[in-house]
């Protein structure tokens, strides 16, 4: 029984990991995260390529993320809108398996959060001078990348969230008189 066992076992540790499937986005953008629900650390845009290991009952999908984030993360798979990816089913391999590519929170934060336990979403700030805002952050680089959207005058008014890694940035929502936007972005942390 137990040389039947150790043989199972050796047989699968041979077998290729194809866990995974190729995805690919149909919405706009999706957001990605260490965990559910958790913080939003950059995006994926239309046609970007996102590995599913695995969709939780909550329509999270866990994998392995290419374009700017190329990290194993978490999106929103499917909402009650419908789902955000689209796949011909291809097998790959299993990039979360094979590699120690895992989002750790020192890779997108310094420990900066900007909320406290009456306000989990953030902490509201008016803009000391003009920032630039990017939709994703060149992790280490002291900079914004991906796609750029443009500069937001002093006197503007923010939800911050976190510090980036490098302490030069900070992921952040955009308000006006009428409410605060449900986009992140990337602005320049001197600006505040």
């Amino acid at each position: 029984m137990k040389k039947n066992i150790a043989f199972l076992l050796m047989i699968a540790s041979c077998a290729p990991a194809l866990a995974a499937k190729a995805y690919y986005v149909s919405a706009t953008d999706v957001y990605a995260r260490k965990q559910p629900q958790s913080y939003a650390m950059g995006r994926l845009y239309k046609n970007e390529r996102f590995d599913i290991q695995y969709v939780d009952s909550n329509g999270w999908g866990y994998g392995y993320a290419y374009g700017s984030v190329n990290r194993c993360i978490w999106m929103q798979y499917s909402t009650t809108a419908g789902s955000n990816f689209w796949t011909h089913g291809t097998a790959v391999s299993d990039k979360c398996r094979t590699t120690n590519t895992y989002l750790l929170n020192s890779e997108f934060t310094n420990g900066e959060i900007w909320m406290n336990s009456t306000n989990t979403d953030g902490r509201s700030h008016i803009l000391a001078g003009a920032t630039h805002m990017w939709d994703n952050w060149s992790w280490g680089a002291r900079t914004g990348n991906a796609v750029y959207r443009g500069t937001a005058p002093a006197g503007s008014r923010f939800i911050i969230r976190y510090t980036t890694n490098d302490g030069a940035g900070v992921m952040a929502r955009p308000c006006n008189a009428s409410g605060c936007s449900s986009d992140w972005f990337f602005i320049q942390r001197a600006a505040l």
